[in-house]
């Protein structure tokens, strides 16, 4: 039996239960805990009964101390009383931690880059004006400028724009801001120059996180003193857990690898470290009770040192309870060990339980429970058939043979022997977490499975040895330096592996992924046949073996044939009934979706100014939650950077029929355009120009080119050139005009009015007052007008607030998120991914809501 286990089923079923429904507060689970435990105390002599109210008091402690960690907050705490309008502020606390400073491109090539400090801060006052008040609060602090001069436990100063850290605005997007909650943090802080950060002469520093802090800024200073400049990152990300400085090149390839879990302190560099301290100890002949409480002391350090993440927290908690378990002579088992592990995590953080990397761990240590072996058997049965297929049974003989043969002749044997083995743990452990993986992460990485192999041994031994320079180099810096020379070659050999099967092409695919719900199911299948396999009577019992081996092999294949519905066919249920399109919110750029009934799929823009990386963070994270897979064009409207900078991205994630730019795209005044259109040619994706009046259909859906004309004006501007879409649906239009401008708007005006009118215009050049004058309007007479823009400055007047007051419905990316669209016959529904309430619509629904507006 293993106790544990439903009472961290029933923890994390309150916990997940006030994250997503929140029946009632900290004071109704405490009182709901309470009652329960006295009903199970009251019912002792009825055991199913006493054992559920038991059941049912765990959950209610697991839904009080979630909602006490998400939702609570001290009545003086800053975010009870901000918002996400960024507002000024004047605060003081101290660091908790100084994240590092991190370089960003400039505008353009050739332009100077920029750092950003980041850092933690514990508020502890805010200013009125006057003096401070006493105030509450952590708030992650953003620097423009180096301020690495800053550390832990410092009492500061700090005046910057305040606000609550804002969630997702896009279908699909990471939200930050669940991750920063979980950690208490809730606020946002930006400071625009580096004197805006300054030391508190008033106040004390915050001694036991200045000693934490200095204890791991001198390991990292001491690890990385002897190393180069590119075992340096590595080795603080490996050995410490601090991956600030790894490059974004490096990342992506661990990424791309599968291997994120050699880079990130997890529980696997706990158990070597642990196990490398008790073989040292042993052959130095220490007893045993000693021997298992130093390594639980070790390991509990090293947890310090390195932080108390999800998998760090489940190796440690893991390690203590074998430890314990061995000094007081008592067995473990491997659930109620599990389990123990996940109430520590759980207790530790509640907000654990959604943490992706939380999840993998502790599924990773079921699969080598319970998954491993019923592979391995497996894998006997194939080898043994395969043997008496071709050469024959095993007979005594080849027993007898096999027993005296020499040492060295079973040497190949062996090794062919700890191979596969190795490939089946990483296969069978891969496996297990596939389906998440492919949900959070729209990766599968099949060359990680053979990475694996080399590359476990070679970060252990890059561990140990990193932690024994760490601890020689507090007696002997030449000595140190000896061993910092391996670890290096280890460390670029580790680096030199994962970019090699980086560049693999069929080392990795990018996937849509399949659905929560196909994911759960798959999981609990998994677990039914784990369940049955490990449940099946021994081999003397021959009937109820036999149907027990019937059922097993029948809970296997329903989980191997779950995977082709569940996940396979899942981009089918996806397709929109009828055309819709998203507006994203990308910031100071443009991207927009369109999808069609017929499964097709297409992309007007795609860019964020200063930010490439859009591509990856938003774009492909919308097509994906979509079930995109293939982008069918691209349209790019003109050359502006943020206008198609986060191509490149996209081109490594998604298969594009073609892209389709107007005349004169690039040009030797434009090298990035020009590098663009090489990089599409590299790749063997056509690039087609496309001027007015061209029109092509594609299923229900008709496209027509409004502008700019063939051979019209090219010494005009980017802008003024920019692509004009008029798509078309159910007799309903959407207009995209990039950043359209100047004689652009002059040519496209002389145009005859739209007929029938315009649904859903988007506004030029990211809502600019020169793009938007009211004589456009009038020509265009939209319903809706979208506009794709960042957060305007405090007090800045909105060339587009008019519209308003002409029954127009405007709506912008910063304030509504994305904004979706949906054809009907009626008109476009639209709608902002974050709003609440009913959506616009670019024509009254009403039969008696008469004349459209002009």
């Amino acid at each position: 039996m293993a106790p544990l286990v439903p009472a961290l089923g029933a923890l994390a079923a309150g916990i997940a239960i006030d994250r997503h429904a929140e029946p009632c507060g900290t004071a109704g689970w405490i009182g709901a805990s309470l009652a329960l435990t006295a009903l199970a105390f009251l019912a002792l002599r009825r055991g199913l009964i006493s054992s559920l109210a038991l059941l049912a008091a765990i959950a209610a402690v697991g839904g009080g101390w979630h909602h006490a960690n998400w939702t609570d907050l001290a009545p003086d705490d800053l975010a009870a009383g901000v918002t996400e309008a960024p507002r000024p502020a004047w605060v003081r606390g101290y660091i908790e931690e100084v994240l590092g400073a991190r370089p960003y491109e400039g505008r353009r090539p050739g332009d100077e880059g920029r750092v950003r400090t980041r850092l933690t801060l514990q508020i502890t006052g805010v200013s009125d004006g006057r003096a401070f008040q006493p105030a509450s609060g952590r708030a992650g602090v953003t620097v423009l400028g180096d301020r690495t001069d800053l550390y832990a436990g410092q009492p500061i100063q700090a005046a910057g724009q305040l606000a609550l850290i804002a969630g997702p605005l896009n279908p699909g997007e990471f939200d930050y801001r669940a991750l920063l909650r979980a950690r208490g943090i809730r606020l946002r802080l930006s400071v625009d120059e580096p004197s805006g950060v300054m030391p508190d002469l008033e106040s004390r520093p915050a001694w036991w996180i200045g000693a934490l802090g200095s204890l791991r800024e001198g390991s990292r200073d001491r690890l990385i003193a002897r190393l180069d400049d590119r075992a340096a990152p590595l080795a603080s990300a490996l050995i410490l857990g601090q991956r600030e400085e790894i490059d974004d090149e490096l990342n992506d390839a661990f990424f791309r690898t599968g291997t994120m879990h050699l880079l990130a302190i997890s529980g696997l560099q706990l158990q070597v470290l642990a196990v490398a301290i008790g073989i040292v100890l042993r052959s130095l002949g220490t007893p045993r009770r000693l021997l298992y409480a130093i390594v639980a002391v070790a390991t509990f350090g090293y947890a310090v040192l390195v932080g108390f993440s999800p998998s760090v927290t489940r190796s440690a908690a893991m390690t203590l309870t074998f430890c314990l378990a061995a000094i007081f002579d008592r067995s473990t088992r491997p659930a109620n060990t599990l389990a123990t592990a996940g109430i520590v995590t759980l207790g530790l953080n509640p907000a654990f339980l959604f943490d992706v990397g939380c999840q993998l761990s502790f599924l990773a240590i079921a699969a080598l429970f319970w998954l491993l072996p019923p592979a391995r058997a497996a894998v006997t049965c194939l080898a043994d058939s395969f043997r008496a297929w071709t050469i024959g049974p095993i007979t005594p003989l080849d027993d007898v043979e096999e027993l005296f043969r020499p040492r060295w002749a079973k040497l190949p044997r062996e090794a062919v022997r700890w191979i596969t083995n190795a490939i089946l743990v990483s296969a069978v452990v891969s496996a297990a977490g596939l389906p998440l993986v492919a949900l959070r992460f729209h990766m599968v990485s099949p060359i990680g499975v053979l990475l694996n192999i080399p590359l476990i041994p070679i970060t252990s031994c890059a561990l140990l040895l990193g932690a024994l320079q760490l601890g020689v180099s507090l007696v002997s810096a030449q000595l140190a330096a000896l061993i910092a020379w391996p670890v290096g070659w280890l460390l670029r050999l580790t680096e030199s592996c994962v970019f090699w099967g980086a560049d693999r092409p069929w080392g990795h695919v990018f996937v849509a992924g399949p659905s929560w719900a196909s994911v759960a199911i798959f999981h609990v299948l998994l677990a039914i046949a784990a369940y049955v396999w490990s449940a099946s009577p021994r081999p003397s019992e021959a009937k109820a073996g036999r149907a027990f081996r019937i059922v097993s092999l029948g809970s296997w294949v329903l989980v191997f044939a779950w995977c082709l519905p569940g996940w396979a066919f899942e981009g089918l249920g996806r397709r929109p009934k009828t055309l819709e399109g998203e507006i994203l919110a990308v910031g100071h750029g443009l991207a927009v979706v369109l999808r069609t009934p017929e499964g097709k799929a297409f992309l007007y823009d795609c860019g964020r100014m200063d930010d490439p990386r859009v591509g990856r963070r938003i774009i492909a994270q919308a097509l994906w939650s979509r079930g995109v897979t293939r982008l069918d064009a691209v349209f790019l409207s003109h050359a502006d950077q943020d206008h198609f900078n986060a191509l490149p991205d996209l081109i490594e994630r998604f298969a594009i029929g073609e892209v389709i730019v107007p005349p004169g795209f690039a040009g030797e005044d434009n090298p990035a355009a020009d590098l663009l259109i090489e990089t599409l040619r590299e790749r063997r994706i056509p690039v087609r120009e496309v001027a007015a009046p061209a029109v092509w259909n594609v299923g229900a859906t008709r496209f027509e080119v409004l502008h700019p004309p063939v051979d019209w004006h090219p010494e005009t501007s980017d802008n003024a050139r920019s692509l004009v879409l008029d798509v078309r649906s159910l007799g309903r239009r959407l207009l995209l005009t990039g950043d359209l401008d100047q004689l652009g708007l002059v040519e496209l005006t002389a145009r005859p009015k739209p007929e029938p009118p315009i649904d859903v215009m988007l506004s030029p050049h990211h809502g600019g007052r020169s793009a938007n004058p009211a004589w456009l309007y009038e020509w265009a007479a939209p319903r809706v007008v979208a506009v794709s823009q960042k957060p305007p400055f405090p007090a800045a007047s909105d060339a587009l607030t008019p519209l308003e007051q002409k029954a127009i419905v405007l709506l912008r990316t910063w304030k509504t998120g994305a904004i979706l669209l949906r054809w009907t016959a009626e008109g476009i529904v639209a709608r902002g991914f974050v709003d609440e309430g009913e959506p616009a619509r670019s024509r009254e629904t009403r039969q008696d809501a008469g004349e459209r507006p002009e």
